[in-house]
């Protein structure tokens, strides 16, 4: 029962059908279905908070101290109210990623929920293509209108940007999901009984990459390419990898010839804006407290814009206590799936040894697209977390041999924090251009 309510409650949060339906606008379904999920799970979530669990899944652990930071962040500069509101709104997002831990821990329901994260994305895909091409209108599922100036005519060129529905009603975000959609396509169809059904699986990827094309997402297309070059590593190994990706990588080129491909850094480009920004939002950090940052959900207050770069935008907004925790996450997750790669607990087990290369790819691949987005604060980003933490969980893998946050394992997560940010300050002093 749990595992359906888990599977209803994605329908409703990532589809938002509220948003699409007047009719039952404000019926509050994402807080209503959630309160069945805790109901169900509740004891396992609460299993998932025993020191013991935390040590041997230290994702969690650093999930949970990004909620202490955020309020952290607020409360170093006595702003009570502030730490209350952001720690509040985060808590929601902690509570689904323990409920995605706690719900999602056999084999058999990861790839059942794979699947139903396909339909989802075909949901998404087809709403926003419907809006796109005027067949519907759904003022929800508007496109967005982008503005640049042609740097040859200096004329201001306006077009359309495919997006969604809730969550998804950005460019951006649309395409990062469709790109999990993809993986997960691919993994349901290698992993499907006869050709046909594997054929049916593989067909709604011509739906994702024609919509992945016109949401003219880079940092999504450069996302979709790392996961591609991540899962092909996982598979077959670097030696079979390299001569792939010089097939791979122009391919992915030409096929998104344009605005996509277009990774300039130049003073006109909007990369060199987006480089800018992290700089600017460094000063003030710098300027303010490096340890606990300027606050959670103030960079657009202090820069006019977010960082478009999740990894900057921790660092700047939570310091490097908060910034620190964020990249550990992903750390560990790459870390631990790498890890895993040949371990026995997973090359005994048919399912996780199949899954392996598509959950690695995945978690590497939304990394790659969340360094030029600023998503530290929705449920897409612990979504996959999530699902690394609960492959991890059915591999049994543990930071170290003892099984514990010891004393040499933190040293570990320390440097990978400090080195982190020396690294980000270091990029964006090589490549910010001012002045004119």
């Amino acid at each position: 029962m749990n595992f359906a309510f888990f599977i209803l409650l994605n329908a409703v949060l990532l589809i938002r059908p509220e948003e699409l339906l007047p009719d039952i606008a404000g019926a509050r379904l994402y807080l209503i279905v959630i309160g069945f999920c805790l109901l169900t799970a509740g004891p396992r979530v609460l299993a998932q908070l025993a020191p013991r669990q935390l040590v041997r899944r230290p994702i969690t652990l650093c999930v949970l101290g990004l909620f202490g930071a955020i309020a952290l962040s607020h409360l170093a500069r006595g702003h009570f109210s502030r730490a209350f509101e952001e720690s509040s709104e985060f808590g929601k997002v902690v509570v689904y990623y323990l409920l995605l831990v706690a719900v999602i821990d056999t084999p058999g329901r990861l790839r059942t929920f794979l699947g139903w994260l396909v339909v989802f994305v075909i949901v998404l895909a087809t709403l926003g293509l419907l809006q796109y091409h005027e067949i519907i209108d759904i003022e929800a599922l508007q496109p967005v209108e982008q503005k640049e100036f042609d740097p040859e005519t200096g004329d201001l060129l306006t077009y359309p940007r495919l997006c969604s529905s809730g969550i998804y009603n950005d460019p951006n975000d649309l395409c990062l999901i469709l790109v999990t959609g993809s993986l997960c396509c691919l993994y349901r169809a290698a992993s499907a009984r006869g050709w046909l059904t594997a054929v049916l699986w593989l067909a709604p990827i011509g739906l994702f990459g024609y919509a992945i094309m016109l949401t003219q997402s880079r940092g999504g297309l450069l996302g979709l390419g790392v996961a591609a070059l991540a899962w092909l590593y996982a598979r077959y190994g670097w030696k079979r990898t390299a001569p792939l990706a010089l097939v791979l990588l122009p391919a992915l080129a030409l096929v998104f010839a344009g605005r996509q491909t277009n990774f300039e850094l130049g003073a006109g480009d909007t990369a060199q804006d987006r480089i800018r920004l992290w700089s600017e939002g460094f000063s003030e950090l710098l300027r303010g407290n490096p340890l606990t940052g300027i606050g959670a959900g103030e960079y657009a207050e202090v820069c006019d814009q977010v960082a478009h770069n999740s990894f900057v935008h921790g660092y700047v907004e939570l310091g490097l206590i908060g910034g620190g925790l964020f990249l550990c996450a992903f750390y560990l997750a790459v870390w631990g799936l790498h890890s895993v790669l040949r371990s026995p607990a997973v090359t005994r087990r048919r399912g996780l040894a199949q899954l392996q290369p598509y959950i690695f790819a995945m978690v590497v691949g939304y990394a790659a697209g969340a360094f030029s987005l600023s998503r530290n604060y929705i449920v897409p980003t612990y979504l996959i977390l999530g699902l690394a933490t609960a492959f991890l969980a059915m591999a049994q893998w543990t930071p170290n041999r003892t099984g514990r946050l010891d004393g040499r394992m933190l040293r570990r997560l320390g440097l990978v924090a400090v080195g982190g940010m020396v690294f980000l300050k270091l990029l964006t002093q090589a490549f910010a251009q001012f002045g004119g």
